[in-house]
């Protein structure tokens, strides 16, 4: 099947000629995606002593012939943990040193990862989550989950860490982690915690492979600022989020043309036009409730 490409350019702000523009693009495997040229201010928030990388395979499209793979990094401060794609940070920074137009003439060559970034005990005994739909950042707290851990005696070795497992049931999905008691630090990918030691591996058991998986691949240590994007966020709640993100992500073209008031127009790779409705999909959520 030939992929669906849409490129739109929107200027958001009028300063001058290749700066400060949002491009969406659109495909068939991937949904959406869009990314501002514009510098990002950070708020510094505390600073991280360990920093470890995880692979992750994410099958967010059920019908999709293998997982969306992105390195992830987890940054643990002495009060604030940060859960983040790495190669979205690469690929921001790189928008900020390349004019737009170039932006807009090879998009494909600036693609990131997800969108998301997991922030725990910030605020103090909250988990706050921000991600973006289309063009809007969105944000919501939550307080910490308590997740029921089933402990097992199994241990598997990973990145020459010894590991034990431990099991839950956590928003609708039946998972196994892999922590190590070499080092106490009760975190982890995601929204994942509250194991005696950090959370190193962990995947989901749906049948018949699943649909989430995170390993780590490096650990080491950091004296790295843990930062927030400074951002007009709207601020949602988790029930709302996944009500909106659901939207977008099985009608990104339905959702853009409701949501932004602008004018979506669907091209094939040969410049033929395409029925929108192609890009309507499935998609596989991590949170069930």
């Amino acid at each position: 099947m030939k992929k669906a490409i849409i490129l739109l350019a929107v200027a958001l702000t009028a300063f001058a000629a290749g700066r400060a523009q949002t491009i969406v693009t659109f495909s068939t495997d991937g949904g959406a995606q869009a990314f501002n040229t514009a510098e990002v201010q950070q708020t510094v928030i505390d600073t991280a002593t360990l920093e470890v990388s995880y692979r992750m395979e994410w099958l967010r499209r059920p019908d999709s012939e293998k997982p969306t793979e992105d390195l992830m990094l987890l940054q643990a401060g002495g009060k604030t943990s940060k859960f983040f794609s790495y190669k979205t940070l690469q690929r921001d920074s790189l928008l900020r040193v390349t004019p737009s137009e170039q932006v807009l003439a090879n998009p494909g060559n600036f693609k990131g990862g997800v969108q998301y970034a997991v922030f725990q005990n910030y605020p103090q005994g909250e988990l706050t989550c921000t991600d973006k739909i289309a063009t809007d950042y969105l944000l919501y707290t939550e307080p910490l989950p308590e997740i029921g851990w089933e402990l097992s005696p199994r241990t598997r070795e990973i990145i020459g860490y010894t590991c034990r497992r431990a099991t839950c049931t956590f928003r609708g999905r039946d998972y196994e982690a892999w922590y190590t008691e070499e080092i106490p630090l009760g975190l982890g990918p995601w929204k994942f915690r509250g194991l005696p030691g950090l959370i190193l591996a962990v995947n989901d058991l749906a049948d018949p492979q699943g649909i989430i998986r995170f390993e780590a691949t490096g650990i080491r240590k950091s004296r790295t600022p843990v930062t927030m994007a400074d951002l007009n966020y709207l601020k949602t709640s988790r029930k709302k989020f996944r009500s909106t993100e659901q939207k977008f992500m099985t009608d990104p073209i339905g959702y853009m043309s409701a949501n932004s008031g602008v004018k979506i127009t669907v091209q094939n790779p040969d410049g033929t036009p395409r029925e929108g409705a192609d890009l309507i999909r499935q998609y596989n959520p991590l949170e069930l409730e």
